[in-house]
């Protein structure tokens, strides 16, 4: 039996050989390894080796050390990503996409519109966009000149099932997005010219053939930047 006795003292009321046997005894998967025991101060590390039942503390620090020397790779990231990490929900991307002319199909007509710089982002299986004048990690974020966009920043796809964010998935949930049938959904406080309802305005810019989108008419996002934005996602 493998067994540390730095930390042991501390907890003098477990018997922890009886609750090494009780978990290994009690899983039934055979490709489950080890467990990891939190307690108070320190990790209780129990794994098996032939019939032979094996534990040892392990402090935080010396646990932090073994899966900060574990290799992360992210692949190559999609064109467009700007940052890329994971959190406790999954992994999470945000992508800069410079202005342009988008088609959106609303309510059986096809609009071809100007779209100032737009930040996409998505978490899990959560997606957001925002708009932004000048792509700098400080720039201020305004609502998305977009219906179906909640006042959070996040992307209704109504009966559309979305994967859960990677780089291999975010490009297709970007194309769902532009190619979803919008509707009538979020469409207040998103245009100065047009508070009530958005859409006049984008019917206007498709009407005018504009090239670009008007960024004087964006509405603030609460002063919130992308870093924020980003914090916000990952807590």
């Amino acid at each position: 039996m493998e067994q540390s006795t730095v930390l042991t003292n501390i907890l003098p009321q477990l018997n922890i050989s009886d609750i090494s046997h009780s978990i290994i005894n009690q899983t039934t998967h055979a490709q489950t390894l080890a467990h990891l025991l939190f307690l108070p101060g320190q990790y209780l590390l129990i794994y098996k080796e032939g019939e032979t039942t094996n534990y040892k503390f392990i402090a935080p620090a010396a646990l932090r050390e073994a899966f900060a020397a574990e290799p992360i790779d992210s692949g190559y990231l999609p064109v467009n990503t700007v940052r890329w990490g994971r959190c406790h929900k999954g992994e999470w991307l945000v992508q800069f996409y410079p202005p342009q002319r988008y088609c959106i199909s609303l309510e059986n007509t096809t609009l071809k519109i100007p779209m100032p710089g737009l930040i996409f982002a998505g978490c899990n299986r959560q997606y957001w966009i925002w708009a932004i004048k000048k792509f700098e990690q400080n720039s201020p974020l305004f609502y998305a000149p977009l219906p179906n966009v909640m006042e959070n920043g996040s992307i209704c796809f109504g009966e559309n099932s979305v994967p859960n964010c990677s780089p291999e998935n975010i490009m297709q949930v970007w194309q769902l997005f532009w190619h979803s049938a919008f509707n009538q959904d979020s469409v207040q406080g998103k245009s100065k010219s047009y508070p009530e309802n958005m859409l006049s305005h984008l019917q206007q810019l498709h009407n005018n053939k504009s090239k670009r989108y008007p960024t004087r008419d964006l509405v603030s996002w609460g002063n919130k930047t992308i870093t924020t934005a980003i914090e916000e996602i990952i807590s």
